[in-house]
């Protein structure tokens, strides 16, 4: 235990398995034992259950969002906030996500990570959102960059294995709904009739910026 306690103690808060092996100059076989050995010991904790990120626990007893974060990111670097992570965070929907929806490119298989749903998108879906997504650092959320909530709403009615939520517990700003059917345009997404309506309905007669307000189902 005591040989095992001073190598990790070399070990950062969140290192991967590659980053082991060069530090402790061990075969693969040999790091993958020790690893599964810690982990039974709660020495260590696996950032999902195929994912080759480790969390030291001798250095992090809790594991704090920024550290999924940076494992998220480093197994998917084109990881973007989507859905109703990005609704809930700009107060769209009350309801609270069991864990945050990203979107990342499409892949033949996904690797899980506890905190997350992964949802695979094609390269011409992120070309698509690409020019609406603000990259600076202060408009990101969790710490990752996001989705407009007009475009995470259509995006959630264009996924058919995703969920949808019932118009009635939308909570959209007025000046945002002609956007949500811009968005819905760009993706190619026919939304529920009564929010369609609603689009029309704005773009018909926009309200004047000074009253925003808001639009419910």
């Amino acid at each position: 235990m005591t040989s095992a306690v001073a190598r990790l103690r070399e070990l950062p808060e969140a290192f991967t398995f590659a980053g082991f092996c060069k530090l402790t100059r061990l075969s693969n076989q040999a790091a993958a034992v020790w690893l599964a050995r810690w982990k039974e010991k709660g020495l260590i904790e696996a950032a999902g259950e195929r994912a080759r990120v480790y969390f030291n626990k001798l250095k992090c007893n809790e594991v704090d969002g920024s550290l999924r974060v940076a494992a998220l990111l480093f197994e998917y670097p084109s990881a973007m906030l989507c859905g109703e992570s990005v609704l809930h965070a700009s107060g769209w929907i009350t309801q609270i996500p069991a864990s945050l929806s990203v979107a990342v490119l499409s892949r033949r298989s996904y690797v899980s990570l506890h905190g997350f749903e992964i949802h695979g998108r094609p390269l011409s879906w992120f070309k698509k959102v690409h020019p609406a997504v603000d990259p600076a650092p202060d408009k990101r959320i969790y710490g990752l960059r996001a989705l407009p909530p007009p475009l995470a709403l259509a995006d959630l009615y264009g996924d058919a294995k995703g969920w949808h939520p019932d118009v009635d517990d939308l909570d959209i700003p007025q000046e945002d709904v002609a956007s949500v059917g811009t968005a819905a345009t760009l993706l190619g997404v026919a939304l529920p009739a009564s929010l369609a309506r609603q689009v029309s309905a704005r773009k018909a007669s926009p309200q004047s910026p000074s009253q925003p307000g808001r639009i419910t189902g």
